[in-house]
């Protein structure tokens, strides 16, 4: 009966499965994920304040504790942490377990949705509270899994949580509190991570949640912060508010871990000094030296130490500038000695990889780029899309064919002309380039019965050999730019339009039956309507502008 509750309560509620940090992760989710707890001995005065505050059971501690940092101050890795520490733990003195998680990430479309987080984590609860799965399977609240998130937590969380109450008090079994994890707020689209903070705060105002705690992470958000001065039940910890020296001594442990080479070394702590408490700024470092032999790896730290602007060291980490000039180094010595067309043209070839609306491979960006029919030369680009990865594999990697970072960062640092300088990434400028990209791609690519199917009086599910021919006449540059072309189109500049609006003429006088065929056999033709709709209200605003 319980497995038959489990599995009604999965379908039901479609919870994300990534999303929990127990998720076995391997391949291209675990090297894009990267979750790992904290070096042992780091970290030691935060993971203990949490932990208190996570087993105060008494009317005065906060139901709330939100956790906030600039990128790269370690937040994710203390969310990891503390949830592995009450699910696994087993603490004698523990009056708290896990009850539930949600981890974040722009990477994957299950973790970066707000409506996902609130019925993600009460499948989680159900299934370590058995008086309030009771309550959820018999409140008849189901249809509030696809409300918004005001709604959810009312139907799903609170009304049963509240229902369960006498249940729960009368099972000597279950713990006095259950800890609920929720990272990264950031990650989430748009402002959905700061208005599902907002939801959850105002929820809880009005509602007494006896049992519940709360811990959430995200980057700063004044707006938020000015919001819950009036709200008593929670606590704040800022990253940036950690002594220096504590930060510091954090730091130096985990490089004295991943640098044995070094340790106890002036070039160690130089290293440290330098980090000034950003923990990516380290990371980045030692990704940068792992494919060095040490007297390489001497002589770079000996460079980056011996090179940095003392302002710099002081500025907040708010700025990142740390980070800023480590970046900038990683690519000017991936960029160096090159002409000026050699390095442009390997300059876009990155721009593509972080403006992709997909991860892709870089034959997929090496064919959006460059239209050559020639074979050789395809190859030798693809060289090069290959070399410039290698260079840049500090902040670059690929998993299972794909180009993914492994900071957001990175593309964020690039995107930021004040930051990034001379390597900067105008995006609408690229945006426009790769939907000219797409619709090329399209217009060369698709035609009538792409996959040759000989009757259409034959089910697709009959047709044995469909799939292959959808793999060898519908390849993955083909696929993405049918699935993909709206989202460059919406960042385009309405300035740049013109030369657009013959291409996507062309698209939807000549091909777009084409182009709807070919997403019903990529199995995406609920893309379709809203993809158009952008087209739409992009010509639209166009209009507008040229009228004026």
């Amino acid at each position: 009966m319980l497995i038959f509750q489990q599995k009604s309560l999965l379908k039901d509620l479609k919870a994300s499965g990534i999303a929990d940090h127990k998720y076995y992760l391997e391949g291209e989710e675990l090297r894009s994920l990267r979750r790992a707890v904290c070096t042992p001995r780091t970290r030691v005065r935060i993971l203990a304040d949490i932990t208190r505050w996570a087993n105060d059971t008494s009317s005065e501690s906060e139901t709330v504790y939100w956790l906030f940092g600039p990128a790269g101050s370690g937040k994710s890795t203390i969310a990891y942490t503390i949830a592995r520490r009450f699910e696994f733990a087993g603490d004698a003195d523990d009056m708290t377990i896990l009850g539930g998680n949600f981890f974040c990430s722009r990477l994957f479309e299950d973790t970066r949705r707000a409506t996902h987080i609130v019925r993600t984590i009460v499948y989680h609860l159900a299934l370590r509270c058995k008086p309030f799965a009771d309550a959820l399977c018999h409140s008849g609240r189901f249809e509030t899994t696809n409300h918004k998130v005001c709604d959810q937590l009312e139907g799903l969380l609170v009304g049963p949580w509240e229902e369960s109450e006498a249940a729960r008090l009368a099972e000597p079994s279950t713990p006095p509190y259950y800890l609920i994890v929720i990272d990264a707020l950031d990650e989430i689209d748009g402002k959905g991570g700061s208005e599902f903070l907002r939801d959850l705060i105002n929820t809880i105002n009005r509602h007494h949640l006896q049992g519940l705690k709360f811990f959430a992470t995200s980057r700063p958000d004044p707006d938020l912060t000015t919001h819950l001065e009036s709200f008593q039940d929670k606590r704040y910890y800022r990253l940036e508010q950690v002594p220096i020296e504590e930060a510091q001594a954090d730091i130096a442990t985990y490089l004295n871990a991943s640098l044995p080479d070094f340790a106890g070394r002036l070039e160690l702590d130089r290293l440290v000094a330098q980090a000034c408490g950003l923990f990516i700024y380290a990371a980045t470092v030692v990704k940068h030296l792992a494919d060095y032999e040490p007297v390489e790896q001497e002589e770079i730290l000996t460079e980056l130490s011996s090179s940095s602007d003392l302002a710099i060291l002081k500025t907040s980490p708010d700025d990142t500038p740390l980070l800023d000039e480590l970046y900038l180094r990683i690519l000017l010595d991936s960029f160096r000695d090159l002409k000026q067309d050699i390095r442009a043209r390997r300059l876009q070839i990155l721009y593509t990889f972080l403006c992709t609306a997909e991860r892709i491979s870089t034959t997929v960006a090496i064919d959006l780029l460059f239209t050559s029919n020639k074979s050789n030369s395809a190859f030798s680009y693809t060289r090069i899309a290959d070399c410039i990865l290698r260079r840049l594999h500090a902040v670059l990697y690929t998993e299972q064919d794909k180009v993914l970072w492994y900071h957001k960062s990175f593309p964020d640092f690039l995107f930021d002309r004040n930051r990034s300088k001379d390597f900067w990434c105008n995006q609408a400028e690229h945006h426009r380039r790769l939907t000219n990209s797409c619709f090329r791609v399209m217009k060369a690519g698709l035609r009538f019965n792409i996959a040759n199917i000989p009757s259409s009086l034959l089910l697709d599910r009959d047709n044995t050999l469909l799939q292959d021919e959808i793999r060898q006449h519908i390849p993955p540059t083909l696929t993405y730019s049918c699935r993909n072309w709206d989202h460059h189109l919406s960042a385009v500049a309405y300035s740049e339009s013109e030369p657009l609006c013959d291409a996507l003429t062309d698209f939807l006088q000549l091909r777009v039956l084409f182009w709807l065929e070919a997403m019903n056999l990529l199995g995406s033709r609920g893309l379709c309507d809203p993809m158009l709709q952008t087209a739409r209200q992009w010509v639209m605003m166009v209009s507008v502008i040229w009228a004026e």
